[in-house]
């Protein structure tokens, strides 16, 4: 979840922008396992409303896809606990996407020389945000998001924590890249695993890297970014301008930073394509949502 201002981050599309992105090319395109690259989102001018899907009608549809028909919306009125239902049609698809996953990783794997990692997104990837999408009724906002974060509020998203903790107990080193930016570092880890704040969703630690690296990397902010990342493929040309490094670039830097490092990322999970664009995984898996599209 990439705010616009508070942090020096990636911006983002409004929520109501990206619920029109979600009418026009329907839910189903978000989910599955993807090999490789990434899929763009054609758009067009709509001449008659017909051809768009009402914005009351397609929130009624993603609270029933969540299996919360009747949950509230904005802050003053919604559940900031709610997680989505466990016998909903989200859950189960996220579920089957988790165990996709997981037979990829015992099975389709084969020795290479290199140490075994996955390569782990957060925001709606390992952590579900659906109680913020009520709450803020799909309008982002960096300061609520961003309470939301230090809170640690987000359940884990279904099927996950048994995935990622069975890749743990076969050798697979356990690594998060999420947008989130540094200062929201501790409050992730936590949210992530078990500090007795908010949620404890129940992943293992992250893996300690064979450089002393912790396995949660975080946004750097602008003027900051490391050394490997300092390259004309990955985010190079932001860093001469002093801007900030687009999504896919530098996500795609720092998998190919873990590489170096001597691990080899069987597989890569993320709820939105920019997670996965850019090579440096021998699969990847997309993650149901339905919510927004960050590009």
């Amino acid at each position: 979840m990439l705010p616009r201002a508070r942090l020096p981050r990636l911006t983002r599309p409004t929520r109501l922008t990206a619920l029109i992105i979600v009418a026009v090319f329907a839910l189903g395109t978000a989910g599955g396992a993807i090999a490789g690259g990434a899929m763009s989102v054609p758009t067009f001018v709509p001449k008659m409303a017909d051809q768009v899907t009402n914005l009351d009608i397609l929130r009624s549809q993603i609270k029933n896809y969540y299996g919360t028909p009747t949950a509230a919306t904005g802050m003053t009125n919604c559940n900031k606990n709610l997680a989505p239902a466990a016998d909903s049609n989200y859950s189960a698809e996220a579920a089957g996407v988790a165990a996709d996953g997981s037979r990829w990783l015992s099975t389709g794997w084969r020795p290479t020389g290199a140490a075994k990692a996955i390569v782990l997104d957060v925001d709606d990837t390992t952590l579900a945000t659906w109680n913020y999408e009520l709450c803020s009724n799909w309008a982002f906002d960096p300061g609520t998001n961003g309470q939301f974060v230090t809170d640690q509020r987000f359940p884990a998203v279904p099927g996950m924590v048994a995935m990622v903790n069975q890749a743990a107990e076969n050798g697979y080193a356990i690594i998060f890249l999420t947008g989130r930016g540094q200062s929201q570092e501790a409050a992730t880890l936590g949210n992530l695993t078990h500090d007795g704040i908010g949620v404890d969703a129940g992943y293992p630690n992250p893996t300690t890297l064979n450089d002393g690296e912790d396995g949660l990397f975080t946004k750097p902010p602008v003027g900051s970014y490391p050394a490997y990342l300092n390259k004309p493929q990955f985010c190079g040309p932001s860093i001469t301008a002093g801007v900030s490094c687009p999504t896919v670039l530098y996500k795609s830097g720092v998998r190919a930073h873990i590489e170096d490092l001597g691990y080899e990322i069987v597989g890569n999970f993320g709820d939105q394509f920019s997670d996965l664009k850019g090579g440096f995984a021998d699969k990847t898996f997309k993650m149901p949502n339905p919510n927004y599209f960050l590009p």
